[in-house]
């Protein structure tokens, strides 16, 4: 039985004790008024009103059991609420960890075998997890559901041994799954004493998690703190550019280059898209940030565009949906008197938007004055396939993948049938990260129409490319 469990029967013990005791109370009170007093009508009526006044107690109790429960309807964990609690309570903190385990595959099970299987995994799950850490000698573990397939777990142990231990636990899940289903679990630990306000803790998990899913190191920031630091920097138009140019294969020219903003801070020097996209997006103002970047940015560029320049620019998809945004572009781009035609928008999504026909309209609505679209990270683990089915794109940006994987045969076929197929499409094709000369003449052979990476060059500064 699990922790939680325990603290709920125990919860609902209690409140069966609170029924009970006044029912007996009530008996008593009944038998010494009716020999103490007369048995006159009002003695009667009096009495007889506890008893509506003891039922409604009783169903108030029973209503507020249930809706106050401790534990998760599903896993039986506690609920996030009673975690919180249970966490914030536990003195001295410095000594316990507090760790999130992540179900990252829990919506693929849902889709695949059904939201009841998807519910079975995550209470197995729980179980499973509540076992191993019994038999390694971890008694009465606060295990609480924050939603989803994520989890919270206060422990008392030193970082790296628990680290080691969950990374058993990890592999044990993946190698013998639950129910003959696939299990993919992830983890992530910061010290129970992070910050006094377990909200920041939390927030400092979920971000550690998304940054062990990238190739750029975690900012040891603390949320809220990072938050003001990104405002601050974005008030002050504190934003570098820098150009990583890509050479048309056809004309043997450069002239698309693709913009990497960065935030320059005081406290942490240089900040990447990529280290401040949670902030950003957890923080609603996706649309205030891309209106920043490209207000500055053609501020930068405008003197400098020729007839065949191409700027590349990566922008957030709920941006550009966004209804207010397209009057902002149309207006900056008209007062600024800039082409929109020597301008990329390009978007990668990780799930595909639900009304493709509003996603399509808008695109083409971009299109129409001037905009070209690209797609990021093209044949990796998104929606871009599903986007070139049905979006209007222009280029395509292929996966870091295919780069690494091009001397394997499969991954050679897929890449050179995707380039077919785009090519077929009218759509150009670009690949990138060629960081030497073995590596580009490899591409070249697919006959792309871009090719970018270090071995073209490294982001550059403007004044760099001109001189």
């Amino acid at each position: 039985m699990l922790y939680s469990e325990e603290k709920e029967r125990e919860n609902r013990f209690a409140i069966a004790l609170k029924i009970v005791f006044p029912f007996f109370l009530l008996i008593i009170i009944f038998v010494y008024a009716f020999k103490l007093f007369t048995h006159s009508i009002p003695t009667f009526i009096l009495l007889t009103l506890l008893i509506p006044i003891y039922v409604y107690y009783i169903f108030y109790l029973i209503y507020n059991g249930f809706r106050n429960t401790l534990i998760d309807s599903v896993t039986k964990a506690f609920t996030r609420k009673q975690i919180i609690k249970i966490i914030e309570k536990i003195k001295p903190k410095k000594a316990y960890q507090l760790v999130l385990l992540h179900v990252d595959n829990i919506g693929d099970i849902n889709e695949r075998y059904g939201v009841i299987n998807g519910d079975k995994v995550l209470k197995n799950i729980i179980v499973e997890f509540n076992a191993f850490l019994t038999h390694q000698h971890f008694k009465n573990t606060p295990i609480g559901r924050c939603g989803g397939g994520n989890f919270l777990v206060m422990i008392r142990h030193h970082e790296k041994e628990l680290s080691h231990l969950l990374t058993r636990f990890q592999k044990e899940m993946k190698h013998k799954g639950i129910n003959d289903i696939e299990v993919k679990i992830d983890f992530v630990i910061v010290s129970a004493d992070y910050d006094h306000d377990i909200a920041v803790s939390i927030e400092r998990l979920y971000i550690l998690l998304e940054e062990s899913k990238k190739c750029e190191a975690p900012l040891n920031i603390k949320p809220n703190e990072f938050e003001f630091i990104v405002n601050e920097a974005l008030c002050q138009n504190n934003i570098v550019f820098k150009y990583q140019p890509a050479l048309c294969l056809e004309s043997r020219e450069i002239n698309l280059f693709e913009v990497l903003p960065k935030l320059q801070t005081k406290e942490h020097g240089m900040l990447s898209k990529t280290q401040i996209e949670r902030i950003v997006n957890y923080g609603g103002y996706e649309k205030i940030f891309d209106e920043k970047i490209i207000s500055l940015l053609l501020d930068e560029v405008k003197p400098f565009l020729n007839q065949k320049s191409l700027i590349s620019i990566d922008i957030s998809a709920v941006t550009l949906r966004n209804t207010r945004f397209k009057p902002f572009i149309s207006t900056l781009f008209r007062e600024k008197k800039i082409d929109p035609h020597h301008f990329i928008f390009e978007i990668t999504e990780k799930n595909s938007y639900e009304d493709m026909g509003r996603f399509r309209e808008i695109l083409l609505s971009y299109k129409a004055m001037g905009f070209k679209i690209a797609l990021g990270d093209f044949g990796g683990n998104n929606a871009s396939v599903e986007y070139i089915k049905q979006l209007p794109i222009d280029i395509i940006k292929f996966d870091i993948e295919f780069t690494k994987k091009i001397d394997d045969e499969i991954h050679a076929k897929v890449f050179q049938h995707y380039i077919h197929l785009a090519h077929d499409l009218g759509i150009q094709t670009m690949a990138k990260f060629i960081d030497k000369e073995a590596l580009f003449d490899k591409i070249k052979a697919f006959n792309l129409d871009f090719i970018q990476g270090f071995y073209i060059s490294k982001p550059k500064k403007l004044e760099e490319i001109l001189v």
